[in-house]
């Protein structure tokens, strides 16, 4: 009885751990694109946190019953990383104008001078946008 019940957590868990590992890669790979597509790793981030607390829950259950449950590290890091990536993408998504018009702004940039004003611009915007708010942006 108990060696089927660790043959399904250990089952359930290669499962879950399978769902974080390719949330966490589209989380990585949609991050990279354009707005508005890149705002679709917040959803997939969503995923991979939730699957890495279950995971992390499943190893410990199997740890507490004596086996072997590697990954537990591999899956603290995806989690902190796609933390990071996650706030990236919700500040992305709260100053949302002001990014998209830089990304078209550096997309027609044909020069370094050109992608030099269009970072110019977008810093100037940024410190109007937080000047009402008394705080300032420092230069990326």
């Amino acid at each position: 009885m108990a060696t089927v019940a660790v043959s399904e957590r250990s089952d359930r868990a290669a499962r879950r751990t399978r769902l974080f590992g390719t949330a966490l890669v589209a989380t990585l790979l949609t991050t990279g694109l354009d707005l508005p597509w890149s705002l679709t790793g917040i959803g997939f981030g969503v995923v991979v946190v939730y699957a890495g607390v279950r995971v992390l829950a499943d190893v410990a259950a199997l740890r507490r019953d004596g086996h072997s449950a590697p990954g537990r590290v591999g899956v603290i890091v995806g989690i902190g990383l796609t933390g990071v990536m996650l706030l990236v993408l919700l500040g992305q998504l709260a100053l949302y104008p002001l990014v998209a018009g830089q990304q078209r702004c550096l997309a027609g940039a044909l020069t370094h001078q050109d992608q030099k004003q269009c970072r110019l611009d977008y810093e100037r915007r940024l410190q109007d946008l937080l000047r009402p708010f008394g705080a300032s942006a420092s230069p990326a």
